[in-house]
């Protein structure tokens, strides 16, 4: 069977505990783009009431992630920087979306955007990927 980025996708996530266990879901998933969604529990939220950025920043890291890998290459980040624009709370659903920008040899770069279902864009991600040697 031919692999597609469906199914790379579909075969990270059987061994993704991270995304299973706190209910991120992955979908949209075509060669250099993946969208992660994840609803906020209480438990992801820090003192001031609103989101805890290392879970916004797991999120958009979770599009990363499965965008660069869509090809078949076993692909990881090299580096990344996120910017916090707004604040979001517990019972919000985020949306991230991850779109390629520029593949060079064994490198990419990666922009995600991390949206409030309402379209309010929370926090801009800028990924750097490298393949691995097979």
């Amino acid at each position: 069977m031919k692999e597609t980025p469906q199914s790379r996708a579909d075969a990270m996530y059987s061994a993704d505990r991270t995304c299973q266990e706190l209910g991120i879901k992955i979908d949209g998933i075509a060669e250099g783009r993946a969208t992660a969604r994840l609803c906020l529990s209480p438990a992801m939220v820090n003192g001031h009431g609103t989101a805890h950025g290392g879970y916004l920043f797991l999120l958009a890291d979770v599009a990363f992630a499965y965008a660069c890998n869509t090809r078949g290459a076993t692909t990881v980040a090299q580096a990344a920087h996120v910017v916090f624009l707004r604040p979001a709370s517990a019972g919000d659903e985020l949306v991230a979306e991850a779109v390629e920008r520029s593949r060079f040899g064994a490198n990419g770069i990666y922009d995600v955007t991390v949206r409030r279902s309402d379209g309010t864009a929370i926090a801009e991600f800028r990924g750097q990927s490298r393949a691995l040697p097979k």
